[in-house]
C-alpha cells in the first residue's frame, strides 16, 4: 500500500505510473483467475476505506495505511 501511495503521487509521465495503469488488451484464461496485485490493492483500499484522493495527503495515507503494512516496523502499537 505504501508503494501505490509513492507510485500515485508521482507524475503522470513517469514510467513506473504509466505501467501501473497500462490497459493489456487480451483474455484472460477461462479457468480460475489468479490474483492480480492491482485487485488486492483496491480491496485492501476498500477495507481501510480510502481513496486515490487520500493519496495525496502523504502524511494521512501512511497513517491510515499503516495498519496493512506487514513490516515489523509497521505493525508497532502506537
Amino acid at each position: 500500500m505504501r508503494w501505490f501511495g509513492h507510485v500515485q503521487r508521482q507524475e503522470e509521465e513517469d514510467c513506473v505510473r504509466r505501467i501501473l495503469e497500462v490497459d493489456v488488451r487480451g483474455q484472460r484464461s477461462r479457468r480460475r483467475q489468479r490474483k492480480r496485485w492491482i485487485n488486492v490493492v483496491k480491496y485492501n483500499m476498500e477495507d481501510l476505506r480510502v481513496d486515490l484522493m487520500d493519496v495525496e495527503n502523504r502524511g494521512e495515507w501512511r497513517r491510515r495505511t499503516r495498519v496493512a503494512d506487514p513490516s515489523p516496523e509497521g505493525s508497532k502499537l502506537a
